[in-house]
């Protein structure tokens, strides 16, 4: 559909088909997709990028990691990375921060206490990953409300156009 439409309507109207058409299925149980594993979340961010590659009017093998920051687009990563911290700050009770968990006070006060499991899948599980996705934000994030951390937090991820969940946590 873009493919067609981009010589008839001019780039606004295609990001906003973009957003409409294929965004909203990408943040469709996005939750869920880092379980069932890193192979599902890689075969769609190539999809992604073929979508921005047309959007944008490049060569299909054109590196998309400028294109995204350009188009101002998230990668599929960066909005799992923005659902899992959205369902944090919601569902806050379920995380349970450093100075509940212990007395001394240290830097990271505002992290969130990471627990320790011996099986793959709660490691990959969505409690679990939060609490580093979430530990790893600057405090200035953190302690905003929740419209505004989300704006925060888009901001904050525009500019880095991640492409795998380990490349986050090695920031």
């Amino acid at each position: 559909m873009i493919k067609y439409l981009k010589g008839i309507l001019c780039l606004n109207f295609i990001q906003n088909i973009y957003f409409t058409k294929f965004h909203s299925l990408l943040r469709f149980g996005i939750l869920c997709w880092r379980v069932a594993g890193g192979e599902l979340i890689s075969k769609i961010l190539s999809i992604q990028k073929r979508v921005i590659r047309l959007i944008a009017g490049v060569k299909p093998r054109t590196p998309c990691r400028q294109l995204f920051k350009e188009l101002n687009i998230l990668t599929i990563v960066s909005l799992y990375i923005v659902e899992v911290e959205s369902y944090l700050r919601k569902h806050h009770q379920i995380a349970e921060l450093k100075p509940n968990v212990h007395t001394y006070n240290t830097q990271r006060q505002r992290d969130i206490h990471i627990q320790s499991y011996k099986t793959d899948l709660h490691k990959r599980s969505v409690v679990n990953m939060e609490s580093k996705l979430y530990n790893k934000h600057p405090d200035y994030i953190k302690v905003e409300s929740y419209k505004t951390f989300r704006k925060e937090l888009n901001s904050f991820l525009l500019p880095h156009a991640f492409y795998s969940v380990e490349e986050f946590l090695a920031l």
